[in-house]
């Protein structure tokens, strides 16, 4: 019988740490790309709408176009949307792209840059340091008990 809580102990340390993983994962690829991309202004340029999500309503995904330091032009989709549209047709914003691939491109902006792996890293922290602090303090109450 105590060899459960050691099993869900063990467990839920290797999943946070498997989360902080991805999350320094993404954190990385995230200070990699913005150490080649190139900032422009991009053009919003309207949206996709696409159905689906938990509440099955529509996401409208903005489309936004840019000219490249070389003078092409490109458009691309965000990979974020929402139900409402947050932009006006023309409405100019700050991104960053891969000069080498352009249409890698993205809103300069934290949820764009930094959510994935600020949520990552923060789960993964939450669950390893939330079970070894558990872990601990209940081993402190065994001991202040025998």
């Amino acid at each position: 019988m105590r060899k459960s809580p050691v099993v869900l102990f063990v467990s839920i340390v290797l999943v946070g740490l498997v989360v902080l993983g991805l999350g320094l994962f993404e954190l990385g690829n995230t200070v990699a790309f913005l150490a080649i991309a190139e900032q422009t202004e991009a053009r919003f340029a309207g949206a996709v709408a696409r159905s689906g999500g938990n509440h099955g309503g529509t996401f409208l995904y903005p489309t936004f176009q840019f000219q490249t330091a070389d003078g092409r032009s490109i458009t691309f989709t965000s990979s974020s949307g929402s139900t409402s549209q947050p932009y006006a047709e023309g409405e100019r914003v700050r991104i960053v792209y891969n000069p080498r691939r352009p249409e890698d491109a993205r809103l300069l902006s934290f949820l764009a840059l930094w959510i994935v792996p600020v949520l990552l890293c923060g789960a993964g922290l939450l669950l390893t340091g939330g079970a070894v602090l558990v872990r601990a303090a209940l081993a402190r109450h065994c001991r202040s008990r025998a």
